[in-house]
């Protein structure tokens, strides 16, 4: 093929590419590299084009290849590292990254990668050097303002995020991240001058619709503020809407691979694992919003407990080990269950996972609440941990998913009757599992944490055999990270207007109502 008809297919496939037609790029990529193997640009194309599907490894192993043609490549080093940090090697992301650094002290991508992955292993201070740098470098870049906003919202600056957001927008006005990242620290009343910005920006006619989607939560944040819960339900029923029609999620995968999990434990013969470790796991679970985040505040403000957050590990482990189709677990279920050769891989991967974090303390939280779904793999695996299961009253538990927009994930939320049959799932799953392992599990009510907080509270740390410590009863001051939607509420002491929220919305979303 002659150069100028390579380069032309290259820049129709850059085309494609900022288009997000990631399918075509691939397929028409590997075509090319077949038979012009030396362009290292097409390396870089696929393995972006596979890491912008969630398929990190093999994008891995394409840029690797482009990097056996170009050593000294930084964008293909900077995507390898991205591909090594999804994949949860923080190790080799961060050796990367560094190599990078030290060979273009100018390369900006390389520091913001590399905060977001201090961020992710709760060194936040360190990530705002990293920022900080950057911005040095370009302090027109409206990322780095974003970046910097996030985490000071993570350690409770949320002036400081404000301010950061606000920044971000200086330099691009519909970068609406900022915006409903903004919303998520304001408490709003009608005079506020960003709720106005939110009603200007909405009207602009060719915002794109994930700008739509954060403006569409931010407005609904607002007017819930203000009082107008019409206007909220409105905004909150169109983003939900246009995020369920941009994501085309089916709730029945999920479901279907929580019936395949109860239906493989059901007759499954408890083989416990004997691989000891020195730290021991503290797994807050059950339905997004239902209190783990507080459980978290109140549990890590003893001194011998370290707040790790949600810890996506598990499930990493869980879904390369056991689930070859995205919605079964696999028919190997019980052979590689009983093979302590395979189970101790589990369990050490799990525990190489958690050294990413710099704690001493005795117990480590691991408080994704998805791991609901493998509480009995938790049984055999790390059969000393601690589980405590968050519970909320259906209704207003549901309503708290709606209402936010999350990070990656949680797609079931995105759509009344999707929430209605995945809440009833995870009923059902923890009806199993608490028949099996009543005496592992530890229920807090929400409600009951809410309205009788230092009897409930007592009660955990007891569970998890502490000492009493006062600290866990002062946990608003914890500086703990938290890096969810819960952070503000997380960090304020025990209040009481949640409870019955879901009476000012009944008459709105019907479908939650009637159905829970």
């Amino acid at each position: 093929m002659k150069k100028n008809e390579i380069e032309n297919k290259i820049k129709i496939l850059i085309n494609q590419f900022n288009a997000q037609n990631f399918e075509f790029v691939i397929s028409k990529t590997k075509s090319l590299i077949k038979k012009n193997p030396e362009y290292v640009i097409l390396y870089n194309l696929l393995g972006s084009s596979l890491q912008n599907l969630g398929n990190y490894t093999d994008a891995k192993e394409f840029f690797k290849e482009g990097l056996k043609l170009d050593p000294k490549n930084i964008a293909l080093m900077n995507n390898l590292a991205l591909s090594y940090k999804n994949l949860l090697d923080y190790k080799k992301a961060q050796e990367l990254y560094l190599q990078i650094i030290s060979k273009n002290k100018q390369y900006i991508n390389a520091y913001i990668n590399l905060g977001n992955l201090k961020r992710d292993v709760n060194e936040f201070d360190e990530a705002i050097i990293l920022y900080e740098k950057a911005l040095k470098i370009n302090h027109q870049n409206p990322i780095i303002y974003y970046s910097l906003a996030l985490a000071h919202q993570g350690i409770g600056n949320f002036e400081k995020s404000i301010h950061y957001s606000k920044k971000t927008l200086e330099i691009d006005p519909n970068f609406t991240r900022a915006d409903h990242l903004i919303s998520q620290s304001t408490k709003y009343n009608k005079d506020e001058p960003h709720y106005f910005e939110l009603k200007k920006k909405i009207e602009i006619d060719d915002l794109n619709s994930l700008k739509k989607i954060d403006l569409y939560f931010a407005l609904a944040k607002a007017e819930e503020d203000i009082g107008n819960i019409e206007n909220t339900c409105d905004y909150l029923i169109k983003g939900n809407k246009l995020k369920k029609e941009l994501i085309k999620y089916e709730v029945s995968k999920e479901i279907n691979l929580i019936k395949s999990i109860k239906e493989k434990f059901t007759n499954y013969e408890e083989i416990k694992s004997k691989n000891k470790k020195d730290k021991q796991i503290i797994f807050i679970l059950g339905m997004p919003r239902s209190g783990t985040s507080l459980v978290e505040q109140i549990i890590s403000s003893h001194p011998k407990v370290f707040g790790g957050g949600e810890l996506p590990i598990l499930s990493n482990i869980i879904k390369n080990y056991l689930i070859k189709h995205e919605n079964k677990i696999s028919d190997y279920f019980n052979k590689i269950m009983s093979d302590p050769h395979t189970t101790n891989a589990m369990i050490d991967e799990y525990h190489s996972y958690i050294e990413n974090f710099k704690f001493s303390q005795k117990f480590i939280i691991d408080k994704a609440p998805l791991n609901f779904r493998w509480i009995g793999f938790i049984r055999n695996l790390f059969p000393d941990a601690k589980i405590i299961h968050c519970t909320r009253d259906p209704k207003n538990n549901c309503l708290s998913m709606f209402k936010n927009l999350f990070e990656g994930g949680l797609n079931f939320t995105y759509d009344q009757e999707d929430l209605v049959q995945y809440f009833n799932t995870y009923n059902e799953l923890m009806n199993f599992w608490k028949s099996r392992y009543e005496d592992y599990i530890f229920e807090v009510k929400y409600e009951s944490l809410i309205n009788n907080n230092v009897e409930e509270i007592k009660k955990m740390i007891n569970y998890i055999n502490l000492e009493w410590d006062d600290n866990c009863l002062s946990f608003h001051k914890n500086k703990n990270p938290i890096k969810t939607m819960s952070t503000a509420q997380a960090r304020k002491p025990i209040y009481k207007s949640s409870l019955k929220n879901f009476d000012k919305f009944k008459n709105f979303l019907t479908i939650l109502d009637t159905r829970l």
